[in-house]
This record gives structure tokens, sequence and C-alpha cells, in this order.
């Protein structure tokens, strides 16, 4: 999106694996120049595969939009450089392991230093400060610490993590929101943004942690099931999953009026009795349910005013003609990879998705460019290539 409410901020991402470059991502796709400084061997992200051409799809899905500055910051004429680069930035964002930054001399109190109306963002497994801050995390680390592992599973199985890696998504999509904010501080000024992985999860289940907060208890594990209201759930139809959430007693009388069983309106009249006897009623409805296939039941729930969906798989997701008009499926030319799909933005402005300015950046697509725009002659650049300390991609 060049014409993004970010257009005309410049963002230097130091990102390795998901979370900072996929909060660098999200401010890419709404507009800001974002300068991916990535060591020789690239992000370590460059090494996950699957590979399409010998170019890692799982770094491809979160860095589109950037350019590659790859150099070995340990180098003299890098550090200048370096030096140069955050003089200039708008904000600095990070993921790098504790004590990192601070070691490459990029630290936020000398990044502030440089440029005090830098907005400099660290992304951390515990958070930068306190007992742990210097402790090594992993997503399932947060998972289990925040508390999420604990909640989460069915009823009389072991704790289970969920599939995707939500806190390192979660914290990115933090950060970008808090870079986003700062930026737009008039008049602007210096910032320390901290984003901590475990707090990110720890927010994420607000509501959980309140039934905890009232009762003092653990809140069990319901599987598919909702904590809160009853039927609110997967169920199984004779072909397929599907999913129904009633959520109020005004939705379980149309839900029964539109079963043609109005004695279950009578049976469970309100949440809590329904809550109180959920198995029972589950099991009910499950017989029902069987009955019929889950897009007779999808088509039944939703012409009565019920919120209710197939449980679909990723292909039928992307495929859904809602997700299509979103545009949540892209595809772009890669000049090694070819032909690329990826996720769409999840964030649209002015009836238009977030959309980056250039496909995932190859190791060093840019980094002669970005040399010697930051003041860096054409004979040091390769120098450098030649002795390992910048890589130049050569397409």
């Amino acid at each position: 999106m060049s014409d993004g409410p970010l257009r005309g901020q410049t963002v230097v991402e130091f990102g390795n694996l998901i979370a900072a470059p996929y909060a660098g991502m999200l401010l890419a796709d709404m507009g800001a120049r974002v300068i991916k400084v990535e060591p020789p061997g690239g992000d370590l992200g460059r090494r996950f595969g699957p590979f399409q051409n010998g170019e890692s799809v799982f770094f491809m899905a979160v860095n589109r939009g950037k350019e590659s500055l790859a150099l070995d910051t340990k180098d003299r004429v890098s550090k200048r450089l370096l030096d140069n680069l955050i003089k200039k930035a708008d904000a600095l964002i990070h993921n790098l392991r504790f004590g990192a930054m601070t070691r490459m001399g990029l630290g936020a109190e000398r990044c502030l230093e440089l440029n005090p109306r830098l907005v400099y963002a660290a992304v951390s497994a515990f958070g930068s400060t306190g007992p742990q801050a210097a402790r090594p995390g992993i997503d399932v680390v947060f998972q289990g610490e925040s508390g999420m592992i604990s909640i989460t599973g069915a009823e009389g199985d072991g704790p289970r993590k969920t599939a995707t890696t939500i806190g390192d998504y979660l914290a990115g999509t933090n950060a970008a929101f808090a870079v986003a904010a700062a930026l737009a501080e008039s008049p602007r000024r210096g910032r320390r943004i901290d984003v901590s992985l475990r707090d990110g999860l720890m927010a994420a289940q607000s509501g959980w942690n309140a039934i905890h907060f009232a009762s003092g208890e653990q809140p069990p594990r319901t599987g598919t099931a909702s904590p809160f209201l009853a039927p609110n759930q997967v169920f199984e139809a004779s072909d397929r999953h599907f999913t129904l959430a009633v959520v109020s007693d005004r939705h379980f009388e149309l839900m029964c009026a539109a079963l043609q069983r109005p004695d279950l309106a009578e049976t469970y009249p309100t949440n809590d009795a329904r809550m109180e006897k959920k198995d029972e009623l589950t099991g009910i409805l499950q017989e029902i349910f069987t009955g019929q296939t889950a897009a007779h039941w999808v088509e039944v729930f939703e012409s009565a005013g019920l919120p209710s969906g197939l449980v679909l798989t990723l292909a039928e997701a992307f495929a859904d003609p809602q997700a299509q008009h979103h545009e949540m499926l892209v595809e772009y030319d890669h000049p090694v990879a070819g032909a690329v799909k990826a996720t769409g933005s999840p964030i649209r402005i002015d009836d238009e998705p977030g959309r980056a300015s250039s496909v995932p950046p190859p190791l060093g697509r840019d980094t002669a460019t970005l040399m010697r725009e930051l003041g860096v002659d054409a004979d040091t650049v390769s120098r450098m290539v030649e002795e390992g300390k910048a890589v130049v991609f050569d397409a």
C-alpha cells in the first residue's frame, strides 16, 4: 500500500523468524518503508522449509514489502552505515535475543542518542526488564507459562497448545500497533516500546482470566465448547463438522424454533440452566444433527439469524467467496521462487486491503543500493562482498 497511512515513514527491522518480521510486514502493508537488516547468513527463517526453488516459503510468509540489507554488523563500515541508517529512521523494531542489540552498539539508549525522535520497539520473550528478562523462550514455552495450555483441550484429555504459534503473531501485531501509535504522536518524540510474547498471551485470554479472578478456581478445559455459553461449540453432522453459537436466551429460542423442538426451550430456558446440564443438552442436539448434512444445518441456522458455519480445511477457507472478496489469498512472482501464494492482509482501509509494495526480498537484494544511499562507495561495497561481510543479491 504505497499510499497507505504510514507512507513516508522508515522502519528499520532487525527481525528473526516471526514476531518482529510479522510486525515489520504489517507496517509495510500500511505503506511504511521497511528496511530489514540481516546477517550475511540471513534471517533464521530463511532456513525453514518447505522451499520453493530454494527460497523458504516460511520466510516469505512474513517478509513481503521489505528491503533486505545483508551485512556483518561487527564490521566497522557496517557500524558507521547502521548509525547513519538509525539517524534517518522513524522507527526501529527487533526481536533479537536478550542483549544482542546492545552488543552491536544498537541498544535503546544509544539509538535514542543517535536519533532522539526514534521509536524503538523491542519484542522479547518475557520483556526487556525484570527477573526473567534474560531467559530464552519460544512459543510453546509462552503458551505454557501464560496459562494458555492449561485451559486448552477437551475435558479428560491432557493440556493442548494451539496449532499456530499464536504468541509470535500476536506479539507482532501488538508491536506494529504500538509503533503506529507512537508514530502518530504529534509532535513526535523518542519512545521505547517493550512487547513481551508471554504478556500478550496472558492478555489474550482475559475472559478466562476473569473466571479465575472471580472464583479463585482454574477454568475447566472445554474442548471446542464455550466455558460461558451453551450450546456454543463444534457439532458433527452426517458428513462433517460445523459450528453453532448461541449467545443469548433469544438465540436459543430461535434455535429451538428452527429445529421444531419447543420442548427444549421449556426445559432449558436460561443460559444458567443450559450450562448446568450442558452435557445432557449437547447429547440431545448431537443426536439431532447426525440426521442431516452440515450444509443443511448451517443454512437452517443462518436463516434463523444464528451464527453457524462449516469447519473448513485450509484449502476450503481460502476458496471461500468472502475470503476471496477480502483478498486473503494473494499471488505474486518472486525473482527466485517463481509464482508464490501467500496470506493477504487482514486489515482494510478505505475498502482496500493492505498491500506490500514489493515481494519478500531475496537475501541482500537491496544491499548495494542502500549502502550507496548511506554513503558507502561502490569499491567498499565490492570489497565487503568479497570478504563475506556483505551479501548482494545477484539476479
